[in-house]
């Protein structure tokens, strides 16, 4: 089993790396103007102490793709489609963390004015007539972990309930749990991928599935219940762990289950319960024992190198998991 020193010296054994690419005028050397590279990198350097370079980082954001709270804004970036307003939502989490609170503080205005006026969801995409919108768990998440970052705890609360509300709509710990509601409130029960990856619905109990909204909801509904001290979100957070429970197998070696260790930490943070605990190191594992000698991870099961690897996905997965480490440092009692 990992100590807390092992997480940290792994965390900063991939921020080592990162910092060598990281430049005052291009960003990440290499990795061009493509926000997918870029999101999670705050947070990541803020959280591991390397405050130099999340200066730089953010100050390349703001002038690069930051327009009115949004940071999905460059028609050319190929990345900044899909889930637009979960990446925004990451970044401004990191912003007001490192204390940019001039750009936290308009990300923050800018996701709530994306989120559901009734079930509080946070929409896919920005930019989109209201009736047209899709409210998504993982974008929910993110948003409420980015607003009570900022200190909006009420605006959370809200998509703690749309979380919530999602899960108690579908009492079931296998089969299909869907993700999306419709601008009326409706679950979406219609297939939609985006590549290769499953965005609409988790299949519970089949292998090869995106694990990551389950990690998500746990960690918002653990969060949610560390600042208000509501019991609903300690509840619901044990019917997410009720959905993992059920999942395949796979999901202890899938590239796409790091948030799911980072949320069972956050539950284990929440509640004591010794069963988080020993869930998020078995999780973890898998992770631990694939990144390279050098600190990067890579997407095993979609390229099968890092040369192969673009950089922006590098640095992307790297990040994330550099911030995971750091985290699980803190959530679990090792």
């Amino acid at each position: 089993m990992l100590l807390s020193e092992d997480y940290l010296k792994r965390g900063h054994l991939a921020l080592d790396w990162a910092s060598t690419l990281v430049d005052r005028q291009t960003g990440f050397d290499g990795a061009g103007n493509l926000i997918n590279g870029y999101y999670k990198s705050i947070v990541a350097m803020t959280t591991g102490a390397r405050i130099r370079e999340a200066r730089l980082l953010a100050q390349f954001i703001d002038r690069t793709f930051f327009r009115g709270g949004d940071i999905n804004t460059l028609p050319d970036d190929p990345t900044a489609q899909g889930l637009a307003n979960y990446r925004t939502a990451w970044c401004g989490r990191g912003l007001h963390v490192l204390g940019r609170y001039d750009m936290s503080s308009a990300i923050g205005r800018f996701i709530e004015g994306q989120m559901h006026p009734v079930t509080g969801g946070l929409s896919t995409l920005a930019g989109q007539p209201p009736g047209e919108r899709v409210y998504c768990l993982g974008s929910t998440g993110s948003a409420v972990l980015a607003l009570l970052a900022m200190g909006r705890v009420e605006a959370a609360r809200r998509g703690g309930a749309f979380i919530e509300g999602l899960i108690e709509d579908q009492p079931v710990t296998s089969g299909k749990f869907y993700l999306l509601r419709n601008a009326a409130g409706e679950i979406i029960r219609e297939d939609r991928q985006q590549g290769l990856a499953m965005v609409s619905s988790i299949d519970i109990g089949t292998p090869g599935q995106v694990y990551w909204y389950i990690g998500m909801a746990m960690n918002a509904c653990a969060s949610l219940y560390l600042a208000t001290g509501e019991t609903r979100w300690r509840d619901t957070g044990y019917k997410a762990f009720a959905l993992f429970e059920n999942c395949a197998d796979d999901i202890y070696e899938i590239i796409s289950n790091g948030k799911v260790a980072w949320g069972l930490g956050w539950m284990h943070a929440a509640t004591g319960d010794p069963n988080f605990a020993k869930a998020a190191q078995d999780v973890w594992a898998w992770h631990c024992d694939i990144q390279s000698d050098d600190g990067r991870w890579l997407r095993v099961g979609q390229f099968d190198s890092l040369e192969e690897q673009p950089l922006h996905i590098t640095i992307d997965t790297t990040m994330e998991r550099a911030f995971y480490m750091f985290e699980l440092s803190r959530t679990l009692d090792i």
